[in-house]
């Protein structure tokens, strides 16, 4: 009887041992693929993340991931970084979510690397034109109209610019280019390293400078017309000296706020690291409302403008274009998500406009 028993326990634990053997170990499979740039629409979770720390790599209020995809947070759930079409959520697999591995050695997860590891790797896959984007420094960012913006989108009143910065960051990904993007995407450094970089730069208003690639229309002085042009013909008329500027720099339809670079090093580093074509800065975001122009006054409907300052650079330091892009809008429009989706795409047009066509 007792070696009966042992033979039978002796069994068991066999079979389970083998069943054990024989299934799947759980890993977490995260790729390129799987790591999302603040274009893409989806994200898989991953070990460690928190909403916070999504809202923060994102540039998304916690609240609006939160209202998307629920409360809790599970690894291997998709995430959806823009408001799910709820055609599509019941046609779309969602994978399974998995266990962390128990593994000694832990599966690294995470897509940022060293700047010396990533420079050898970027290296050796460049197939296209490089180009490396550098988003504007929130406090170079101006608005009068971020309450009623946070305010009909439910969002804090802070997180108006991060949007703003974040969306138009992923859309300067010009066709015929591979783009790298400090803020976020696969080769990012460190939140640390692009507040290093706003430092080595300075701004100042400049002349505008036309690309040779995208040759617009001389933007002039009206010499003739404007008030304070009469004014200053009133004044010579009578010998009044001290005649007031005609047009203030911050006015001036011919200058830009455009960006210089005070570290020597600057392009050398950059070209090392990632072997870059051409570098977009962009330098300072308004968002201004025109109260003399009310396209309808009794809906309290004015002209509300984005006027985003940019800079385009090659790689060795020669400036291509300096300019800035002009995007109207109607004040009575406040949603954040569509003010994104129907005005960005026209200013990183613009922008990108002024590049060489990619090889």
């Amino acid at each position: 009887m007792y070696a009966l028993k042992t033979t039978l326990a002796f069994l068991l634990f066999f079979a389970s041992f083998h069943a054990f053997a024989g299934s799947p170990e759980p890993h977490l499979n995260i790729t390129s693929a799987t790591i999302a740039a603040p274009g893409d629409s989806v994200y898989q979770v991953k070990q460690n993340d928190t909403y916070y720390s999504l809202s923060r790599r994102f540039n998304l209020p916690i609240d609006s991931l939160q209202k998307w995809n629920g409360p809790k947070l599970e690894i291997g759930q998709v995430l959806y970084l823009k408001q799910p079409d709820v055609r599509n959520i019941a046609s779309t697999p969602i994978p399974a979510a998995t266990k962390p591995s128990t593994a000694t050695n832990p599966v690294r997860t995470t897509p940022s690397t060293t700047a010396k590891s990533s420079s050898v790797e970027v290296s050796k896959v460049k197939a296209k034109q490089r180009l490396l984007v550098i988003p504007f420094d929130p406090y170079l960012y101006f608005s009068d109209a971020d309450f009623e913006i946070a305010r009909q989108s439910k969002i804090p009143r802070q997180n108006v610019r991060h949007v703003f910065r974040g969306r138009l960051n992923a859309l300067l990904a010009p066709e015929g280019y591979e783009t790298i993007h400090l803020l976020g995407g696969v080769y990012r450094d460190s939140v640390d390293e692009l507040s290093k970089l706003y430092r080595s730069l300075s701004y100042t208003y400049q002349d505008n400078k036309q690309s040779r690639y995208n040759q617009q229309p001389v933007v002039k002085n009206d010499e003739k017309g404007g008030v304070l042009n009469w004014v200053k013909d009133q004044k010579e008329k009578r010998n009044i000296q001290h005649a007031p500027a005609v047009t203030p720099l911050a006015k001036d339809p011919a200058k830009h706020f455009g960006v210089q670079v005070k570290d020597g090093d600057f392009f050398s580093y950059f070209n090392n690291q990632y072997d870059i074509d051409y570098y977009v800065f962009i330098n300072q975001f308004e968002v201004k409302t025109n109260y003399e122009n009310c396209l309808d006054r009794a809906a309290m409907n004015y002209e509300r403008n984005f006027l985003v300052h940019y800079s385009i650079y090659d790689s060795r330091g020669e400036l291509i274009s300096g300019n800035k892009v002009k995007v109207p809008y109607h004040s009575n429009m406040n949603d954040v998500q569509r003010i994104v989706s129907e005005n960005m795409p026209k200013v990183a047009e613009r922008v990108l406009a002024d590049l060489p066509a990619g090889k």
